[in-house]
């Protein structure tokens, strides 16, 4: 089994990329894992060109392929996403734009594909105590996951999260639910 565990903040280091690390702590016994940190990537905005719908490929040349090829190896995506304004990060925003020509909203019939039997786990985490902003970045992860034709079969969110150490007292609660999320997968 190979996860691709995507911080889909700005931040490399933070808060987000803190509970990654804890989940990737409990990664079940011979998981292969890949790290991404899409602050860190080469991700231009949509230009609205939609060439992508005859041809199937972006016309811009960047990161996006290699992560979407990323994806594409993976069994399993868990994508954390902290709030930024009520929303997810311009930068995940920017990428999920650019999967038209990988996702069913794609026109053309001939249209690329990631393997079949994805599974997603998103996680959302904020720096106020509502929790609806969070749930809206799962909603969002979960509208991405179905265009992608990715199963997403869970979440978890964390409000008050206004620092890395904030995470620390919530570290145990993360291994016990990605503990959980990885024994359905067995």
């Amino acid at each position: 089994m190979k996860v691709l565990l995507l911080n889909a903040g700005a931040k490399s280091h933070g808060a987000t990329q803190s509970i990654l690390e804890t989940i990737r702590e409990v990664l079940p016994d011979g998981w292969e894992e890949d790290m991404v940190r899409l602050g860190e990537l080469d991700v231009h905005f949509c230009r609205g060109c939609k060439v992508c719908y005859e041809t199937c490929t972006c016309v811009q040349k960047d990161d996006v392929q290699t992560l979407l090829s990323r994806m594409d190896e993976a069994d399993v995506l868990i994508i954390a996403a902290p709030s930024y304004w009520g929303d997810i990060p311009a930068q995940f925003k920017a990428f999920i734009d650019r999967c038209t020509p990988y996702s069913n909203t794609c026109p053309n019939p001939a249209h690329k594909t990631l393997r079949s039997g994805k599974k997603c786990f998103g996680v959302a985490l904020r720096a106020g105590t509502r929790p609806g902003e969070c749930q809206h970045i799962i909603e969002t992860i979960a509208h991405w996951c179905g265009h992608m034709e990715i199963e997403m079969v869970d979440s978890m969110y964390f409000c008050q999260i206004n620092e890395e150490q904030d995470i620390n007292p919530r570290k145990s609660e993360i291994r016990q639910t990605a503990g959980q999320w990885f024994s359905k997968m067995l």
